[in-house]
């Protein structure tokens, strides 16, 4: 009889690509689960921003395969008493990494936590563990180990899913033809993601809004509501609902992030023009 197929692994981090790092965790992966597909999320998380990776790992959860094994590395703390971690939800995926909130919001898109284990289990461990580098001894391993079939309660002991770092979304204030929020993300194009939603702008009645205003740190701007980045002249601004379904500020043809004068966690204002 065949073997089972391996479970896919999707594997996110902060490693970028000038150093191994990437390449011997896939070369850890190899050796346990040789047939194992490894999807690369990306390895281009902001060095040791463990929100931003959390968001954009549970972004990808509806398009990836129902049964993957998360793998994230994103891991400020390393070497720390902070427990690694192996976490079931109850859709069926599987979570590998810190906890420090990188998996939190992935694991609540995908349903909540069934079960939670620390990796500590010598059958898993590539001895002797690193200080700074636990994804390639502890978490590449571990997730390699569960996608060939190992089960959970084997790779450590059960942690209280309750006890687990959390990460949240700020919620924006919102008031008639006023939302207050702030700047979840930066894209590489400059596009500014906010914690915004359709929800947040039909609340404040802006969802049927033409022409807003942005108060950003750089000033006042005013911006159109826009489908693409083409419904603007170059160099204008536009505001949209983003591919990941947040409202984000963009500007055809350049950064809006560097017109607005933004970064991460600053703080925004979309409203109504004045008069």
């Amino acid at each position: 009889m065949d073997e089972p197929r391996p479970r896919p692994i999707v594997f996110l981090s902060d490693f970028g690509f000038e150093d191994e790092f990437v390449g011997v965790c896939h070369g850890v992966i190899a050796r346990i689960a040789p047939a194992a597909r490894v999807i690369d999320l990306t390895h281009s998380v902001p060095r040791h921003d463990v929100f931003r990776g959390a968001l954009l790992l549970s972004e990808s959860i509806a398009y990836m395969p129902q049964d993957s094994v998360y793998l994230a590395v994103v891991d400020p703390g390393v070497g720390t008493d902070r427990p690694s971690l192996a976490v079931q939800a109850r859709s069926g995926a599987l979570f590998v990494g810190p906890d420090n909130g990188l998996l939190s919001l992935a694991f609540e898109r995908a349903g909540g936590v069934a079960d939670a284990v620390e990796v500590t289990s010598p059958k898993v461990l590539l001895e002797p563990v690193s200080t700074t580098f636990h994804g390639r001894d502890i978490f590449a391993p571990a997730a390699a180990h569960v996608a060939a079939g190992m089960p959970l309660e084997e790779l450590g002991p059960a942690i209280d899913p309750g006890r687990l770092v959390r990460l949240s979304v700020a919620e924006p204030s919102v008031h008639r033809g006023r939302i207050a929020c702030e700047v979840l993300a930066v894209d590489r194009f400059g596009n500014v993601q906010l914690s915004v939603g359709q929800s947040h702008l039909a609340g404040a009645r802006l969802q049927r809004s033409d022409d807003l205003q942005v108060l950003a740190p750089g000033g006042s701007f005013a911006v159109r509501r826009a489908s693409t980045f083409a419904d603007v002249a170059e160099g204008d601004y536009a505001i949209l609902i983003d591919a990941r379904g947040w409202l984000a500020v963009v500007r055809n043809g350049a950064s809006a992030a560097e017109g607005l004068g933004v970064r991460p966690g600053d703080g925004i204002v979309i409203q109504q023009p004045p008069g």
